[in-house]
């Protein structure tokens, strides 16, 4: 379910938090301004203030409770029309708005709305200078933080993360101290409207710690455009792809858990590369397609492939498949690993005081095809005589295909999970393992419509900038 969408009749609002409680949900706040309140779009459908779920955790079993707060920086709608006004000015007109021609915008929706009293409530960075300086002259400006949080500000986002990659791919191949990177560039580069590329550059200008000076300066063939001197610190956000994971780097420099995970997905980049190529973002590529794309002719390279995805997330994961090697003087085929029959993967968590150990035995089929009756048996056959070597541990078997069957057969069933492609694109995409550890450790016994459902709600609030790419 997306908790974007919010159907407007109350019949439909409670099917929606019958769905909601369903997949685990406790709590569910819905809100929205009085009929006729402002004629405003972003204000025309019923929004989440707050949600609150539970989610026993297949690691601790420990009822874990969570809450969710949407809007928490406003206290009042006036304030969420106010910011979504200056962003939308921002939006239209590629320039920030004067609180003066703010003002004239609110009073044409309601004459009681008073700037004055609405900016000293608000959070830094949420266009609040007025509450300090009372200069109706002065621009009203948004953090990209309060920016994210406005209706319809994706591709304005997308397109800030889209130059500052740029920007930190130049600095690299510069390998100077200090680098001049202007409209022009990022005009050329993705063919950005001029409307765009100038939302970039007053974007840009509120991050100074990326930056020693500005400018304005002219391109042969482009004209008049903006102009910056990007620092080394270019670097901590190398690599970014979504303004959440933007914001964290440049917040929060010493996270450890991003800049990990995201550094061993450019070590897998470096070590899919082509042979005498330093080519990481082709190396990405391949192993991205050896992990989500079928080969009927090698599926030794899924086998490889998913244990390097889920090892990059902190997995351990022992490797029972087969490597083939075709010898050059003789052509004799030479075997590698245990060649474990039935399964090729077994992924492991070892567990915690509260909670024993798990093992997955993971069988890759790296096909389109309908999973097979006769494998999904051999595997669960399989997970029972593990269970009995490994006394204390839950084992269950996990047959990943890369098709996306529909069928009931398997759907949820008893004995073994069915992972299929857009799990796999799940995995791969994660920005951590805590996003797919209910995914993984759950036996088939336990997963059911409803938990998949809250997973997939809690996946998505943390990787909402790559689904929308999709």
């Amino acid at each position: 379910m997306d908790l974007s969408h919010i159907p407007m009749d109350a019949e439909g609002i409670k099917k929606f938090k019958q769905e909601m409680h369903e997949a685990g949900i406790d709590e569910i706040e819905i809100g929205f301004p009085p009929p006729g309140s402002y004629e405003h779009p972003a204000f025309a459908l019923p929004y989440v203030k707050s949600i609150k779920y539970r989610n026993t955790s297949p690691i601790t079993d420990k009822p874990v409770t969570e809450k969710v707060t949407h809007f928490s920086q406003y206290s009042s709608e006036d304030q969420r029309l106010y910011v979504q006004t200056v962003f939308d000015f921002f939006r239209d007109d590629a320039r920030w708005p004067t609180y003066r021609q703010v003002e004239q915008i609110l009073r044409k929706i309601n004459r009681r709305l008073n700037i004055d009293d609405i900016t000293k409530e608000l959070p830094d960075g949420y266009a609040n200078s007025f509450a300090l300086h009372h200069n109706l002259d002065e621009e009203a400006i948004l953090s990209l933080k309060a920016i994210k949080e406005c209706q319809n500000s994706e591709e304005v986002l997308k397109d800030f993360i889209k130059a500052m990659g740029l920007f930190a791919d130049m600095y690299y191949e510069a390998n100077i101290d200090q680098m001049k990177a202007t409209g022009a560039d990022v005009h050329y580069k993705f063919q950005m409207p001029e409307a765009s590329v100038e939302r970039v550059g007053k974007l840009l200008k509120a991050e100074g710690w990326l930056y020693n000076s500005s400018d304005v300066t002219r391109e042969e063939s482009y004209g008049s455009t903006w102009q910056y001197m990007i620092t080394r610190s270019i670097n901590r956000i190398d690599g970014v792809t979504s303004i959440d994971e933007y914001l964290e780097r440049r917040d929060n420099p010493d996270s450890k858990t991003v800049s990990s995970v995201d550094q061993s997905r450019t070590l897998l980049g470096y070590m899919y590369r082509k042979a005498g190529s330093e080519d990481v973002k082709t190396g990405t590529e391949i192993w991205t397609n050896d992990l989500t794309k079928p080969n009927e002719e090698n599926g030794a390279k899924l086998e490889v492939a998913l244990l390097n995805a889920l090892t990059r997330l902190g997995v351990p994961v022992l490797f029972g498949g087969d490597i083939v090697k075709i010898a050059p003087a003789t052509g004799e085929k030479i075997h590698s690993g245990p060649q474990t029959p039935v399964f090729d993967l077994v992924a492991l968590n070892y567990g915690s005081p509260m909670h024993g150990p798990t093992a997955v035995l993971i069988s890759c089929k790296s096909s389109k095809n309908q999973p097979k009756h006769i494998d999904i048996n051999l595997l669960a056959d399989e997970s029972v005589k593990v269970r009995q070597l490994l006394l204390g541990w839950q084992v269950f078997g996990a047959l990943v295909t890369l098709g996306n069957p529909a069928s009931d057969d398997f759907q949820y069933r008893d004995d073994t999970r069915i992972w299929t492609q857009s799990d796999l694109q799940t995995i791969l995409h994660a920005r951590a393992h805590k996003y797919i550890a209910q995914f993984l450790w759950t036996p088939p016994w336990q997963w059911r419509q409803a938990i998949e459902i809250m997973w997939r709600n809690m996946y998505k609030a943390h990787h909402n900038d790559w689904l929308q790419e999709k």
